[in-house]
């Protein structure tokens, strides 16, 4: 279900840049998911029903780990969308997770980018 998430968010925009493709590989890998698989998800994602998919996480934890991962992904290009905002918030809303929730993760996951550049620059990395 991650994944294909994951896969919808990536499509949300019309375009898929390489860091999106990286941070795809790198959460299939992370869940020891196979290349194949993956291709399948990401050919079949316009069949996906976000919110029956989501609706399938009934456990808080994985949800907000779900939100935070979105997150993430969608903000990784430094451009949020209104498609991949409006996909995070149906998401979040059918995995019953409160609208002010998914902005305080968001923001966490902004915060969290904003620390890693500035680590960069100050390591002159």
């Amino acid at each position: 279900v991650f994944l294909e998430m994951f896969c919808l968010l990536i499509r949300a925009d019309g375009k898929i840049d390489s860091e999106e493709v990286e941070f795809l590989k790198s959460i299939a890998k992370r869940y020891n998911v196979p290349n194949d698989a993956v291709a399948k998800i990401i050919k079949n994602a316009n069949s996906i029903n976000c919110q029956t998919e989501a609706r399938k996480i009934n456990n808080r934890s994985h949800a907000l780990e779900l939100l935070r991962e979105l997150c993430m992904l969608a903000n990784i290009d430094d451009d949020l969308h209104d498609f991949e905002l409006d996909l995070l918030i149906q998401i979040s809303r059918a995995m019953n997770i409160e609208d002010e929730k998914l902005i305080l993760i968001n923001r966490l996951v902004l915060d969290t980018i904003i620390l890693e550049k500035t680590t960069n620059i100050v390591m002159e990395k």
